[in-house]
């Protein structure tokens, strides 16, 4: 189901909406997974089994990046150094343009690591709010954290669907950006969805209304378009 879809929500009557965007970042904001592509490429097995475990369900998302990383026995530095390497969805910046021509708020969410995110948008001159986990690297020891972990879901280490529910909670218009398997609970309660490969073919199965696209700039089109004004509903 490929369609332009907005969701029913109550929002106040005879208002502009309020809006936000969540965007994805490996395979979204950066068209390559970075993390499961280097340490898959450069840890031992298990770490590629890990990334396969958590795809069976087998396995939690924090789960899987322990094993990511315990997986890696060199120099963890080289994966920011990797990070930096790679190259950006040039459509984000439009993307952010025309968010910031119509007072959308953009945020993103990963539930990959700050220790390698944060280089990379700082790379290419990205500055907006990140909700992600965290790894501490102190010589030789990591510590990784999960300050967005809920336990209700438990699946995932930073749980996406939490920072929609805020959003709409405060009648927000939620946009959420996407590609995978980590997506699909936030996914299943934005208002507006566009999603590509593994997020795409979830909507497909399960009758999620959203937008398929291959590159940010498609999204940044469709925003683009969009009345926010004509977005209102009754009480």
């Amino acid at each position: 189901m490929t369609c332009l879809s907005l969701r029913r929500q109550r929002l106040n009557p005879k208002k502009m909406t309020d809006a936000s965007l969540f965007l994805d970042f490996d395979g979204t904001i950066s068209p390559v997974d970075i993390s499961n592509s280097f340490f898959t490429r450069f840890a031992t097995p298990d770490a590629a089994q890990a990334v396969e475990d958590w795809k069976r369900g087998l396995i939690s998302s924090k789960d899987c990046l322990r094993r990511e990383v315990d997986a890696y026995h060199g120099d963890i530095v080289a994966l920011k150094e990797f990070a930096r390497s790679q190259e950006i969805d040039e459509g984000f910046y439009r993307i952010k343009q025309v968010c910031d021509e119509k007072g959308i708020d953009i945020s993103i969410v990963s539930d990959g690591l700050d220790y390698y995110i944060r280089p990379f948008l700082a790379r290419h001159g990205v500055d907006e709010t990140l909700y992600t986990n965290c790894l501490e690297v102190d010589g030789a020891r990591r510590k990784l954290s999960f300050p967005y972990f809920n336990e209700s879901c438990g699946r995932c280490a930073n749980c996406k669907s939490s920072h929609v529910q805020a959003a709409k909670g405060q009648g927000r218009l939620v946009i959420y950006v996407g590609d995978g398997l980590s997506d699909k609970c936030a996914a299943s309660q934005a208002d507006i969805v566009f999603a590509k490969r593994d997020l795409a073919g979830y909507c497909e199965e399960n009758g999620v209304p959203y937008t398929r696209f291959d590159h940010l700039d498609e999204v940044a089109r469709a925003i683009a378009s969009l009345d926010l004004a004509g977005l209102v509903r009754p009480e």
